[in-house]
């Protein structure tokens, strides 16, 4: 009697994503390596989590040219792959400057300009407009303290989350 023992089966959903997963970690080689840009893998999604120090100047939400370049590179690989849907997601951390009452709106509209920023970018290379979701959360999902400088830093983010085409649930009106 044989048995086949099998390790690591990757079924079709996850497929596409980790091609685009290698694809990325392709191209994001160097930046990966600084830290500046994290990439985790679940079953249905994908998330490429990018810090603001490489993004952004602090407490702007213009796109340094680097980044500019970085997310059209982005964007043409998003393009070819084929994902169902793309949500950005801008954050900030919870440090106070000025304790006036309209602060958390202000960061509120700053996470949700620079993912609006993102995705402009993202989609100056074709891609599909009706893919992407964009949103913005402030200080109010941190993932880090906002007690150190490290921490703060962690927080100021842009998540990129992809899902694939493959996961695409239809409604019965389908």
């Amino acid at each position: 009697m044989s048995m086949t023992l099998l390790i690591g089966c990757i079924d079709k959903t996850e497929q596409p994503l980790l091609k685009v997963q290698k694809d990325l970690e392709q191209l994001l080689g160097t930046a990966l390596l600084n830290g500046d840009i994290s990439i985790q893998r679940t079953r249905d999604h994908l998330t490429v989590v990018m810090t603001e120090q490489l993004l952004f100047d602090a407490g702007s939400h213009e796109i340094k040219p680097d980044g500019i370049d970085l997310l059209k590179q982005m964007g043409v690989l998003f393009k070819a792959a084929s994902l169902k849907e793309i949500r950005v997601a801008g954050h900030v951390d919870k440090v106070s400057v000025n304790h006036r009452s309209d602060e958390y709106f202000e960061k509120l509209a700053l996470s949700k300009a620079r993912a609006t920023q993102t995705v402009q970018v993202l989609q100056g290379n074709g891609s599909a407009s009706e893919s992407f979701i964009i949103e913005w959360y402030g200080d109010i999902r941190p993932i880090a303290s906002n007690e150190t400088e490290q921490g703060r830093r962690m927080n100021r983010r842009v998540e990129i989350v992809l899902y694939s085409e493959s996961e695409r649930i239809l409604s019965p009106a389908n």
